[in-house]
């Protein structure tokens, strides 16, 4: 059983799947989930009863590491991971959670605490167990805790097709970041520097790809995505985005074709890809692509397969951490300093 308070007191431990309910972190932090996406029509809302796969080995029917007794008791440290910002009860729970979690790496049948002290040879175990302490300090029940866990390091890994879609970094990179935005969309316009920043210090272990999920609700929202189109057929994309997100107030038809001339484009062949077929379908495909992969938002992300939740995770302190890991789980050796975006 989970001996923290924040414990689910109905339901053994010993019966929880190897899947559990998406859950959102309780008022406070659900009212900072609303600032952080526009969601208008966007794909669907995540249902209370949806299930994340969290990690375990190989035919586990649940999530739930077989007791030890070495796992009883009081609450311990673990090497490397940092707990004394912990009170007693969140330490309690903190201790609940790696002792009864499966290790990150399906070949470690162990748990994430006996990971880390016996230093297996999984390099995602301390990040998972410092992700944990994170966010039962920041206030996570045990449930919580579990679908953070499952999010950031589950199986759950999706996968779409970079098409023809504007991209940046080398197309072998260790790291791929997604993005679904929206031109209309404030929150995107706050996303995107951050995400450009994040690019440009992890270059060239780093490719960025931009999709495109026009709001139906954002009245400009399509023909701006229109004309980032056309200006990536002419070799233009970045600096159009950024004219688009730059001016979120003045994207009328005269308007965009402002940003056209500003960005000297060929004006007659940018008017037509504006309402080309070939523009539509791609638009359409990005929804679709968004829509399989479970956006619910705009901005929507995803981080070699795997969702940079906006609900449990925020780009200002998670999203470099994040990818450093990933490129150290690629085998890359670390960055030592940021590097200009080509």
């Amino acid at each position: 059983m989970l001996g923290a308070p924040e414990a689910a007191a109905d339901v053994p431990a010993t019966v929880y799947p190897a899947r559990v309910r998406t859950t959102i972190f309780s008022s406070a932090l659900l009212a900072l989930v609303a600032l952080v996406a526009c969601n208008g029509d966007a794909g669907h809302a995540k249902s209370p009863s949806e299930e994340v796969v969290l990690p375990h080995p190989a035919g586990a029917e649940t999530y739930v590491v077989p007791p030890a007794p070495e796992a009883a008791g009081a609450p311990r440290t673990l090497p490397g991971i940092d707990t004394d910002k912990l009170s007693l009860r969140e330490r309690g729970l903190f201790w609940d959670l790696v002792s009864q979690l499966y290790a990150p790496c399906s070949e470690q049948a162990v748990s994430i605490a006996q990971c880390v002290q016996e230093s297996r040879p999984c390099a995602a175990c301390r990040p998972a167990a410092t992700l944990l302490a994170d966010k039962v300090h920041q206030g996570a029940t045990a449930e919580e805790g579990r679908t953070v866990y499952a999010t950031r390091f589950g199986p759950n890994v999706k996968k779409v097709d970079i098409a023809d879609s504007p991209s940046k970094g080398p197309i072998d990179a260790p790291v791929t970041i997604l993005v679904w935005s929206d031109f209309q969309c404030p929150h995107c316009r706050i996303a995107l520097p951050m995400l450009e920043a994040t690019f440009d210090k992890f270059s060239p272990k780093v490719r960025l790809v931009h999709k495109f999920y026009p709001l139906h609700s954002h009245n400009t929202a399509e023909p701006a995505a229109r004309a980032a189109i056309a200006a990536q057929n002419q070799g233009h994309y970045w600096e159009m985005e950024r004219l688009l997100f730059g001016h979120q107030d003045a994207q009328q038809p005269k308007d965009l074709e402002d940003y056209a001339k500003q960005l000297k484009l060929d004006i007659g062949r940018f008017r037509a890809d504006e309402t080309a077929d070939a523009t539509t379908k791609i638009i359409t495909r990005d929804r679709a692509d968004a829509d399989r992969a479970g956006l619910t938002g705009t901005p929507f992300i995803l981080i070699n397969g795997r969702e940079f939740d906006l609900s449990f995770f925020h780009l200002e302190s998670d999203l470099e951490a994040w990818i450093a890991l990933e490129v150290e789980l690629a085998g890359k050796a670390p960055i030592a300093a940021a590097k200009p975006a080509q």
